[in-house]
Protein backbone atom coordinates (compact mmCIF):
# COMPACT_ATOMS: atom_id res chain seq x y z
CA UNK A 1 0.00 0.00 0.00
CA UNK A 2 1.36 3.35 -1.07
CA UNK A 3 -0.18 6.51 0.26
CA UNK A 4 0.97 10.14 0.25
CA UNK A 5 4.47 9.18 -0.85
CA UNK A 6 4.84 6.48 1.81
CA UNK A 7 4.86 2.68 1.72
CA UNK A 8 3.21 0.58 4.43
CA UNK A 9 5.61 -2.06 5.76
CA UNK A 10 6.08 -4.26 8.77
CA UNK A 11 9.47 -3.42 10.24
CA UNK A 12 11.06 -6.59 11.61
CA UNK A 13 13.88 -7.40 13.97
CA UNK A 14 14.49 -11.09 14.53
CA UNK A 15 17.61 -12.76 15.91
CA UNK A 16 19.56 -9.52 15.39
CA UNK A 17 18.52 -9.15 11.75
CA UNK A 18 16.71 -5.90 10.80
CA UNK A 19 14.53 -5.85 7.69
CA UNK A 20 11.01 -5.06 6.45
CA UNK A 21 8.21 -6.99 4.77
CA UNK A 22 4.93 -6.03 3.20
CA UNK A 23 1.86 -6.88 5.28
CA UNK A 24 0.62 -10.33 4.34
CA UNK A 25 0.51 -14.00 5.09
CA UNK A 26 -1.18 -17.24 4.21
CA UNK A 27 -4.53 -17.88 2.56
CA UNK A 28 -6.85 -19.88 4.79
CA UNK A 29 -8.90 -22.75 3.32
CA UNK A 30 -12.19 -20.84 3.40
CA UNK A 31 -11.01 -17.60 1.77
CA UNK A 32 -9.79 -16.19 -1.52
CA UNK A 33 -6.40 -14.53 -1.91
CA UNK A 34 -8.20 -11.14 -1.95
CA UNK A 35 -9.99 -11.94 1.32
CA UNK A 36 -6.72 -13.10 2.88
CA UNK A 37 -5.09 -9.84 1.80
CA UNK A 38 -7.71 -7.77 3.63
CA UNK A 39 -7.66 -10.02 6.72
CA UNK A 40 -3.87 -9.94 6.98
CA UNK A 41 -3.84 -6.16 6.51
CA UNK A 42 -6.28 -5.76 9.41
CA UNK A 43 -4.45 -8.23 11.65
CA UNK A 44 -0.98 -6.80 11.05
CA UNK A 45 -1.75 -3.08 10.87
CA UNK A 46 -5.25 -2.45 12.22
CA UNK A 47 -6.22 -0.92 8.87
CA UNK A 48 -9.41 -1.80 6.99
CA UNK A 49 -8.70 -2.16 3.28
CA UNK A 50 -10.94 -1.99 0.25
CA UNK A 51 -10.76 -3.08 -3.38
CA UNK A 52 -7.69 -5.32 -3.50
CA UNK A 53 -6.32 -5.12 -7.05
CA UNK A 54 -3.90 -7.86 -8.12
CA UNK A 55 -0.41 -6.75 -9.11
CA UNK A 56 1.52 -8.63 -11.77
CA UNK A 57 4.78 -9.65 -10.14
CA UNK A 58 7.16 -12.31 -11.45
CA UNK A 59 7.62 -14.99 -8.79
CA UNK A 60 10.39 -17.44 -8.08
CA UNK A 61 9.78 -20.91 -9.57
CA UNK A 62 7.56 -22.90 -7.24
CA UNK A 63 6.51 -19.80 -5.29
CA UNK A 64 2.85 -19.13 -4.62
CA UNK A 65 2.74 -15.42 -3.85
CA UNK A 66 0.00 -12.89 -4.50
CA UNK A 67 0.51 -9.14 -4.29
CA UNK A 68 -2.30 -6.59 -4.17
CA UNK A 69 -2.75 -2.85 -4.16
CA UNK A 70 -5.34 -1.89 -1.51
CA UNK A 71 -7.07 1.37 -0.57
CA UNK A 72 -7.39 2.48 3.06
CA UNK A 73 -8.80 5.68 4.49
CA UNK A 74 -7.38 5.68 8.01
CA UNK A 75 -3.77 6.16 9.12
CA UNK A 76 -3.46 4.88 12.71
CA UNK A 77 -1.43 1.67 12.82
CA UNK A 78 -1.63 -1.04 15.46
CA UNK A 79 -0.23 -4.54 15.48
CA UNK A 80 -2.68 -7.37 16.11
CA UNK A 81 -3.29 -11.01 15.27
CA UNK A 82 -0.72 -13.77 15.68
CA UNK A 83 2.14 -11.31 15.19
CA UNK A 84 1.21 -9.45 18.38
CA UNK A 85 1.15 -12.76 20.25
CA UNK A 86 4.57 -13.81 18.87
CA UNK A 87 6.23 -10.42 19.36
CA UNK A 88 8.92 -10.10 21.98
CA UNK A 89 12.31 -8.59 22.64
CA UNK A 90 13.96 -10.84 20.03
CA UNK A 91 11.04 -10.93 17.57
CA UNK A 92 9.80 -7.41 16.79
CA UNK A 93 6.95 -6.46 14.43
CA UNK A 94 6.40 -2.75 13.79
CA UNK A 95 3.83 -1.59 11.25
CA UNK A 96 4.95 1.76 9.84
CA UNK A 97 4.76 4.13 6.91
CA UNK A 98 8.14 4.56 5.20
CA UNK A 99 8.90 7.36 2.71
CA UNK A 100 9.22 5.94 -0.81
CA UNK A 101 12.69 7.44 -1.16
CA UNK A 102 13.84 5.34 1.84
CA UNK A 103 12.79 1.93 0.51
CA UNK A 104 16.34 0.94 -0.39
CA UNK A 105 17.41 1.65 3.21
CA UNK A 106 14.88 -0.57 5.01
CA UNK A 107 15.94 -3.97 3.66
CA UNK A 108 12.60 -4.88 2.08
CA UNK A 109 12.38 -8.64 1.44
CA UNK A 110 11.79 -10.79 -0.53
CA UNK A 111 12.91 -9.46 -3.91
CA UNK A 112 9.38 -9.95 -5.25
CA UNK A 113 8.13 -7.39 -2.70
CA UNK A 114 10.35 -4.76 -4.28
CA UNK A 115 8.89 -5.67 -7.68
CA UNK A 116 5.38 -5.41 -6.22
CA UNK A 117 6.11 -1.87 -5.01
CA UNK A 118 7.29 -0.95 -8.51
CA UNK A 119 4.11 -2.45 -10.01
CA UNK A 120 1.96 -0.51 -7.52
CA UNK A 121 3.73 2.73 -8.39
CA UNK A 122 2.97 2.15 -12.07
CA UNK A 123 -0.75 1.83 -11.23
CA UNK A 124 -0.90 5.22 -9.56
Amino acid sequence: MIRAGHLLVIGRRKNGRVYAVLPGGGVESDESAEQACLRELLEETGLHGDGPAALTVPAQPGSIAHYFSVTVTQDELRLGGPERERAGADDVYQPRWVPLDAIEDIGLVPAEAVLAVSAALLRQ
